[in-house]
């Protein structure tokens, strides 16, 4: 299933305090990191580890998938600069589970553009997709791909950055889009087709405001305006 994250990634601090862009604040259980348009220079390879744990967390399986409670995730990113304005990284991606040990999650690799400096752009701007695989017991959806525009400033001490997400599930349940349904061809008995509809919150709640507007009407009018 397409989503944008509702939690748009912003990274507002004084560039004395701040980490590189590459290195500060958000993006799921295994990497925590808000993107700066920067790419790493050509014919350069950086490696970095990330590490983060849950301290609160889920305390059991839950559909298929292993408690996060005092998980320990380490993530190893390899990013290889080829061009001013392109690079590649690649990450693997393991978790240390109290119960499970040393586990192998899955692994991702991450290809980024951005404006060239000498194109002397406002603003810093690039573009970074994600896909990689992920075992089952740590995501339902085991292929994925992420698109993050990113958006970036200095403006004297402070550095400002902009990272809205677009994920894409490719294999697993969110790949599932729009309600499933079926039609059955009762003519003959009914005089009429009948469609039968998957469970939804969003029909049904659809389905109910008919009925409520239903309720007042004494046919009068075969034909009404309804406000959603």
């Amino acid at each position: 299933m397409t989503r944008l994250r509702a939690a748009l990634l912003w990274l507002v601090m004084p560039a004395a305090l701040a980490l590189p862009a590459a290195q500060a604040a958000a993006q799921g259980n295994f990497e925590i990191q808000v993107y700066g348009s920067e790419t790493v220079a050509p014919g350069t390879t950086m490696v970095e580890l990330h590490s983060n744990s849950a301290i609160r967390g889920t305390t059991r399986t839950e559909d298929g998938i292993r408690p996060t409670q005092y998980a320990v995730h380490e993530t190893l990113e390899v990013t290889h600069g080829w061009t001013p304005w392109f690079e590649t990284g690649f990450y693997l991606f393991t978790s240390i589970q109290p119960d499970e040990g040393w586990e192998w999650v899955g692994s991702h690799i991450r290809p980024r553009v951005r404006v060239p400096e000498d194109w002397h752009w406002p603003v810093g701007l690039g573009l970074s997709v994600e896909v990689g695989y992920q075992r089952r017991v740590y995501s339902t959806d085991t292929w994925t791909m992420e698109i993050r525009p990113i958006i970036d400033k200095q403006i004297g001490p402070w550095y400002f950055a902009f990272n809205p997400v677009l994920d894409q599930s490719l294999k697993g349940p969110g790949t599932k889009t729009g309600v499933e349904f079926t039609m059955v061809d009762l003519r003959a008995k009914l005089g009429h087709m009948v469609e039968i509809y998957e469970p939804s919150q969003g029909l049904a709640d659809f389905y109910a405001f008919v009925r409520k507007a239903s309720l007042d009407w004494n046919g009068d009018e075969p034909v009404r305006h309804l406000r959603l």
